[in-house]
């Protein structure tokens, strides 16, 4: 019988990398974008005011501009809205980053 029994692997720690094709990293880029923004970790608030003002999808947060983010939405909400994308792990398009 062992005296040290080895801890089982956690199911979310990574062993490796993972490598795609750019093909499926675009499917699947564009599968996030067609997600509703409800799927993004926002206040009550910015959601509700990005539904109004037409944002309804990721897709749309990521290729609008980030001057038009912030005309629209204001400071906070845009850089809110900027911090849910990184934590859903998607980026806004070339040229639509926001600055912070």
């Amino acid at each position: 019988m062992p005296l040290h029994t080895a801890p089982a692997p956690h199911p979310c720690r990574s062993t490796g990398t993972v490598s795609i094709s750019p093909e499926t990293y675009a499917r699947l880029l564009s599968l996030a974008d067609q997600a509703p923004l409800d799927c993004l970790p926002l206040t009550s608030r910015t959601l509700a005011c990005a539904k109004t003002l037409g944002y309804n999808q990721i897709g749309q947060i990521r290729s609008t501009p980030n001057s038009r983010l912030f005309a629209d939405l204001g400071e906070d909400r845009a850089e809110e809205l900027q911090r849910a994308l990184y934590d859903f792990g998607v980026r806004p398009m070339q040229g639509g980053e926001l600055s912070g």
